[in-house]
């Protein structure tokens, strides 16, 4: 179980590092717009997501509820801004999965 733990882990920093990567990538086009890339990397999230709290509740390992609660709502938001995005093409969804992604790795990282 601890290896699979380790599988989500990866895989969710996989999803991160594309997120945030692609808006950094994005930010020196003309109009930048949110592409397919962070819909698949936002669905990433949410699943490895999951499944990182269920591996911790699986091995008794502290699971603070309030931050994944708080984590898979940032998930959720980055995810449906990406498909909205997509779909209307509009800037503001860009820079709103780029928010909504710091927001997540700053409550992963800063909230203990």
């Amino acid at each position: 179980m601890e290896i699979l733990r380790n599988v989500f882990l990866v895989f969710h920093l996989f999803g991160f590092a594309a997120l945030l990567g692609g808006v950094f990538f994005q930010l020196r086009a003309k109009d930048p717009v949110a592409g397919s890339y962070m819909l698949s990397s936002a669905v990433v999230q949410l699943v490895t997501g999951v499944g990182l709290i269920w591996t911790r509740t699986s091995l008794d390992l502290p699971v603070v509820h309030a931050k994944m609660a708080v984590k898979l709502t940032l998930d959720v938001l980055v995810a449906v801004t990406a498909l909205a995005g997509m779909r209307n093409k509009k800037p503001w969804a860009f820079y709103a999965v780029g928010v909504f992604t710091a927001a997540a790795a700053v409550v992963a990282v800063a909230w203990k």
